[in-house]
């Protein structure tokens, strides 16, 4: 009779840990798309425009409306519209992951990317709603950019090669990977690597309107010479009237030189031009660039 009664305490004993166990295990988060949890009501919702085009431009504010926690993931090519078919569609370009305790509030930003370079900036406070990419040259590109070092500064002038037909010459070819990125998305959009890049000054006007405003070209000269050579380099508009004739002259230490040029072009013509590299009789080298 006792060795059954203490079975019996033994066997409560074990049901008391296994109670007390559960009691203290940690609800399992669920995880969800943003669209898919908005659509699934498991989120309430709220999606704003910042009144910009580019970077943090979207805000959120999600209600998770479930007693479980939530893992809600933002992913790369969603894109957010107003109902404005004048105004710009945005894209996500990198994911976020949000984490919302059961009933909890999140608030803050996105980043997202204009997709739609004529048409007008998204108005400030403006409801968003949420759609998925099916351009696959975007899917390329949001794969592309997973991990690596690329400046996020770039992102919006990549976004626009694709959409636009933008000139790959605005982004930024400041280093190797900045270089490798050119050279990914001149393949990806069949555009012309050029030598150089033309950074742009983008104006949102009071309508919304965008103006655009190229206002260096840089980048890196090659040629070779003599050694002892006195090098000069103009800048001449594609008929061969002259833009820049420098006065001043280089002494080539070596028989190929190699050089990084920048120069300013705000406030010139749109148009062809380019740098002549010549020993005052010979052409040495010709760098063709546009605006």
């Amino acid at each position: 009779m006792r060795k059954t009664i203490s079975k019996i305490f033994v066997g409560l004993s074990i049901l008391t840990v296994l109670i007390a166990i559960t009691a203290f295990r940690k609800p399992t988060s669920k995880s969800f798309s943003l669209i898919e949890a908005i659509n699934s009501k498991v989120l309430s919702a709220t999606i704003t425009s910042t009144g910009n085009y580019s970077g943090n431009c979207i805000n959120i504010k999600l209600i998770n409306n479930t007693n479980s926690p939530l893992t809600i993931i933002a992913e790369g090519g969603t894109k957010y519209h107003t109902d404005d078919d004048g105004e710009q569609t945005l894209i996500q370009i990198e994911e976020n992951v949000i984490a919302l305790k059961p009933h909890a509030t999140y608030s803050g930003k996105l980043a997202a990317f204009c997709t739609e370079a004529s048409d007008r900036c998204p108005s400030e406070n403006s409801t968003m709603v949420l759609s998925k990419n099916t351009n696959v040259k975007f899917d390329n590109l949001i794969h592309y950019l997973k991990g690596k070092h690329i400046p996020k500064t770039t992102y919006q002038d990549a976004v626009w090669a694709i959409s636009d037909n933008k000139s790959i010459s605005n982004i930024s070819n400041e280093n190797i990977e900045a270089q490798n990125f050119r050279t990914y998305m001149a393949e990806l959009t069949g555009q012309k690597n050029t030598w150089f890049a033309s950074p742009q000054n983008v104006h949102v006007d009071d309508q919304g309107n965008f103006n655009y405003e190229t206002v260096n070209i840089n980048g890196e000269l090659e040629f070779d010479c003599a050694k002892g050579a006195k090098v000069r380099q103009d800048v001449m508009k594609s008929n061969g009237e002259p833009m820049f004739e420098s006065e001043k002259t280089m002494t080539a230490q070596t028989t190929h030189i190699r050089y990084k040029f920048r120069m300013s072009v705000r406030g010139w013509e749109l148009g062809e031009y380019y740098i002549k590299i010549h020993d005052g009789t010979n052409t040495l080298a010709k760098y063709e660039f546009s605006i």
